[in-house]
This record gives structure tokens, sequence and C-alpha cells, in this order.
């Protein structure tokens, strides 16, 4: 019986570990249209902001403090929460700078965002900036989103090949 469960927790435990939030969560939902508006992303360290203030439609949903989209040196997309984890404040949010890093005016803590991970390079910050999903679209645009623990549990079940019933 011991066996059983000590083989039962270990099956459990094994397996690709979700996006953790390191933020409250807050949705994010956002389109970025890099034929148009946003084509300035197609450019190797390119970055963009978007907060509130760019709502094109009620879906619109922007995370905790915002959006930070930067283009990597391959061109590829990745998204961050604009808020700063050490500060954990809506009001405090970094500053990217032009070399793929982003920087809190308030703590210091300095991320890369290049690779798309947000790790912490220097500062008193413990965590990564919080990672959104960027979701190619047919039309050459893409969608930022964030998903909850249920979806993440149900995406993860499906790309792991079990079914869902």
């Amino acid at each position: 019986m011991v066996t059983a469960c000590l083989l039962l927790m270990m099956a459990v435990s094994c397996g690709e570990e979700p996006l953790r939030n390191t933020l409250p969560f807050a949705p994010a939902s956002f389109r970025v249209d890099l034929n148009g508006v946003e084509h300035d992303l197609w450019n190797p360290l390119a970055y963009k902001m978007f907060t509130e203030e760019n709502r094109r439609f009620a879906s619109d949903r922007f995370g905790y403090a915002g959006l930070l989209v930067v283009a990597g040196a391959d061109g590829t997309l990745y998204a961050y929460d604009l808020c700063c984890p050490h500060e954990d404040s809506k009001n405090v949010v970094v500053v990217p700078e032009a070399n793929g890093k982003a920087r809190c005016p308030s703590c210091g803590s300095l991320y890369v965002t290049l690779y798309g991970l947000g790790s912490l390079e220097s500062g008193p910050g413990k965590e990564s900036l919080q990672r959104y999903r960027v979701v190619p679209l047919p039309d050459g645009s893409c969608r930022i989103v964030v998903l909850d623990r249920i979806c993440q549990a149900a995406c993860h079940a499906i790309l792991a090949g079990r079914v869902l019933r």
C-alpha cells in the first residue's frame, strides 16, 4: 500500500511545471498588430508597453500593471507584466531599455527581457518578471494571453496527450 501511494505521488508530481504567477492574478488578452500599428516590433530588441490607455476593444485586458512586449534578437516576441515583482505595486512599473533589459525605477532591480524569461540580473528582487504567452494568429498578428490555473492544467494535459473527460 505504501509503495502504491509513493508511486502515485511520484507520477502526479512529475511533468512540466506551469508558469508561476508571481503577481496577483489579472487577466491579459490583447491583440498586437504586427502588420499595422505595432510593425516596429518586427525589429530585434524593439519593445512596446501597453496599458489601459491603449485599449482598443472592451475585451482588452492588460495584466496586473500593463504589458511589455519585447522582440528578442531572433525576432521572437516575448510578453511580460510591467509590474516589478519586488515592489508588487501597479504603480511601480519597469522601464525597458534598448539593450533587451528592463529596470525598476524604485528598487533598481534589472531584468533580462531578451530571451523570454524576464530573469533577474541584479538588484534586491528575488523573482522574474511575470511572463505571458504570445500566441501567433493566422493574420500575422499575435495575442498576448494569460491562462488561469484550470486552463493551464487543461493545456498541459492536452500537450501531454491525455484525454480530458
